[in-house]
């Protein structure tokens, strides 16, 4: 069974989880990952919030709730939020290309995602921060 999103739609999570009843949330899946890092945008403010965002590929998959695993992508665009109250502190430090990257968050595939600064329609990795998500860079863990 699939949960449908009040604006988007249907979506590709086959159970409800509990991020979904968050504003933040897409209905997507949870996933975990590790990936590398292919290219960092500038950072950018989408609705008043920073976020950085980033194109990563060579994509593991360690861990999926509420999907299945083929659902992840090997290039996934991901929109990390930070400096308010439900993003991440603050930014993080020295995001560079070619560094590996182990992120969590909510999973929205190329069908759901909508274009937006920074992506032309990739699938996308965004609530990367708590309640949901984490970033694991060069060591440190950020919520």
């Amino acid at each position: 069974m699939s949960d449908h999103h009040p604006i988007f739609g249907h979506t590709i999570t086959n159970q409800r989880l509990g991020h979904h009843q968050h504003p933040l949330a897409l209905h997507g899946p949870i996933v975990h990952i590790k990936s590398v890092i292919k290219t960092v945008e500038e950072d950018v403010r989408v609705q008043g919030v920073a976020h950085h965002h980033l194109l990563i590929h060579q994509t593991a998959v360690f861990d999926v709730r509420g999907g299945d695993p083929s659902i992840v992508k090997d290039e996934i665009f991901c929109s990390i939020r930070y400096g308010d109250s439900w993003g991440l502190n603050g930014p993080i430090p020295d995001l560079q290309a070619g560094q590996v990257i182990e992120l969590q968050g909510e999973y929205i595939d190329k069908n759901h995602a909508y274009p937006s600064v920074g992506n032309p329609g990739d699938p996308v990795l965004h609530f990367t921060h708590h309640p949901v998500g984490f970033v694991i860079y060069q060591g440190v863990r950020y919520e």
